[in-house]
């Protein structure tokens, strides 16, 4: 009979014991891949996001805001000195050699009035706009002059399709397509070419203008010196909320993962300590029949590895399938199951690790018994 195969018999004899620490094994890795695994996913998204999103810089009209105080109380005031986007503006973009841009795509902003609400009226050039966002697709035809198409959600509340007419400041106006559902506000809005939407709007100037840059930084430096009447702002600007909210639950990971770490350590050395007194007189047994102390040792380490190796092994796997769970009860989002091999072999290693750091003081503690004390206990 091996080494290993009595550290197997061991395990077995003491079933409770091994489903205890292999259960903490388990959960300690679980846990720890688990929140990592999201906090990747979350990150993944972000970046996801912004490398797919067309536009990484956005140009809009620079207003200043008055703030009303009564009694040392803010209330909402009022934009004053608002500076429109002339149509020249994007002549000078198109024309600027420096700004290295791979996209433009502007738009006319503006409401106008239904038979019961207003509406959002969204002006665009559609072959420049579906070339920044390739996850736009229209059922029908793109508009032409006095044609719009609509979003998803605003086709569902007011009962419209394709080939229905809408009424816009007293004018009738055909739907000749449909936007499929984005999750974004353009489910609300309705959609035409820019010389229907100034008909609409009433509006003569740009109400936005995103831009494509391969350097976003170089370009907003360079737009504020070109259009100091203008508001430049970088999208990763615009998500920086978001992003500092991931950050934070990075660290969080990070933290909780390390505690859980130490939480083990001390659960397997308490439960390995415990296991050495209950076998004070095996281990006696075991050096009268001729084992050394390094066999002693050898047999306690067979033990704690295949513990620990085992429950790394379950523990990874728990922790990646979990997300997929909770991923959309939670975090309102789709987390799908991918095998990492650097992630599972961290997370197995940092198991073996943690079951061989509790247990030195333990075998410490065996190895060095008197073989006679030892079997005084028999």
């Amino acid at each position: 009979m091996t080494l290993t195969d009595i550290a197997i018999q061991n395990l077995r004899r003491r079933k409770g014991k091994t489903v205890f620490l292999l259960l903490t094994f388990i959960l300690v890795i679980g846990i720890s891949v688990t929140l990592n695994t999201l906090s990747k996913s979350m990150q993944d998204d972000l970046q996801k996001s912004l490398t797919q999103y067309g536009a990484n810089v956005v140009i809009t009209p620079k207003s200043e805001h008055f703030t009303l105080s009564y009694g040392g109380l803010s209330v909402p005031g009022v934009d004053y000195e608002i500076n429109h986007l002339n149509y020249d503006v994007l002549t000078k973009i198109e024309t600027s050699q420096d700004l290295m841009l791979s996209g433009i795509a502007p738009k006319i902003i503006g409401s106008a009035a239904g038979t019961s609400k207003r509406y959002l009226i969204i002006g665009v050039d559609f072959p420049r706009e579906l070339k920044m966002k390739p996850w736009w697709h229209i059922k029908g035809l793109q508009p032409g002059d006095r044609e719009v198409i609509i979003g998803s959600n605003l086709a569902r509340q007011e009962n419209l399709v394709v080939g229905s007419t809408l009424e816009l400041n007293l004018q009738k106006y055909p739907i000749v397509g449909m936007m499929q559902e984005t999750g974004g506000s353009e489910d609300n809005g309705i959609f035409t070419n820019f010389a229907t939407s100034r008909i609409i709007t009433g509006l003569d100037s740009w109400s936005m203008i995103e831009l494509n840059t391969a350097q976003p930084n170089v370009t907003v430096a360079r737009l504020n010196e070109l259009f100091p009447e203008a508001k430049v702002a970088e999208i990763s600007q615009l998500v920086q909320s978001t992003k500092e909210s991931v950050d934070r639950f990075s660290s969080f990971s990070l933290i909780a993962s390390t505690l859980l770490g130490v939480i083990g350590v001390l659960i397997v050395f308490v439960t390995t300590m415990g296991n050495i007194n209950d076998r004070v007189a095996e281990i006696g047994v075991f050096r009268a029949i001729g084992f050394r102390r390094r066999h002693i040792l050898s047999i306690l380490i067979r033990e704690i590895s295949l513990i620990s190796l085992t429950g790394g092994v379950l523990g990874y796997l728990l922790g990646e399938i979990t997300p997929t769970l909770l991923g959309p009860i939670a975090f309102q989002k789709t987390v799908s199951f991918q095998f990492h091999p650097l992630v599972a072999l961290v997370a197995v290693s940092a198991s073996v690790l943690i079951g061989i750091v509790s247990l030195v003081f333990p075998a410490r503690r065996a190895v060095q018994l008197n073989p006679l004390d030892a079997l005084s206990y028999i």
